[in-house]
């Protein structure tokens, strides 16, 4: 014997099923609307990379990466502590600090400050005049690729970290 079957049955069953589709269907575009805002949010956000790592200069004159540069801070100001807290901040940006000390020249420096360095130093040089725009770059022969910044009477803080920009393709 068949079961009996009631007029409101079949539809019942075709507003359950219409209903899930929507549901699955919302479900379906909530997801793609998140997963589009979240990718224009990461667009805006700061670079968490070391922007002078992107910096590259030209093949004539190029730009060594932070991490691969060794500098030395020195201070040639009155001002106690300058060389230390300077070479936190050169640390912050992925420079790898050697020594810390007073001027070994002991000369007076009016300016910002002096990246002295050697001719295998000049792309490690140029990377430190990225924290320290208006330092006066000086070569001073060396035959290693260290790089002394001297911080100078006029030195107020590093020069803002560069962004790496991204070029769109097309």
């Amino acid at each position: 014997m068949s079961a009996t079957r009631t007029a409101g049955h079949p539809q019942r069953t075709r507003q359950i099923r219409a209903a899930i589709v929507l549901i699955v269907a919302l479900a379906f575009l909530g997801g793609a609307f998140y997963k589009a805002y979240s990718y224009i949010q990461d667009d805006s956000e700061t670079p968490t990379t070391l922007a002078s790592d992107c910096a590259t200069g030209t093949a004539e004159q190029p730009i060594a990466k932070p991490s691969t540069v060794i500098v030395n801070v020195y201070n040639a100001t009155d001002t106690v502590g300058l060389a230390a807290g300077v070479a936190r901040s050169m640390r912050e940006r992925g420079y790898e600090v050697g020594e810390i000390d007073n001027d070994p020249l002991e000369k007076s420096i009016k300016g910002v400050a002096e990246i002295r360095y050697g001719d295998s130093g000049r792309a490690a040089a140029r990377s430190v005049r990225l924290a320290v725009r208006d330092a006066k770059l000086i070569n001073d022969k060396r035959t290693d690729e260290t790089v002394d910044l001297v911080i100078g009477d006029g030195y107020e803080k590093l020069s803002p970290a560069p962004t790496c920009a991204t070029r769109a393709a097309g």
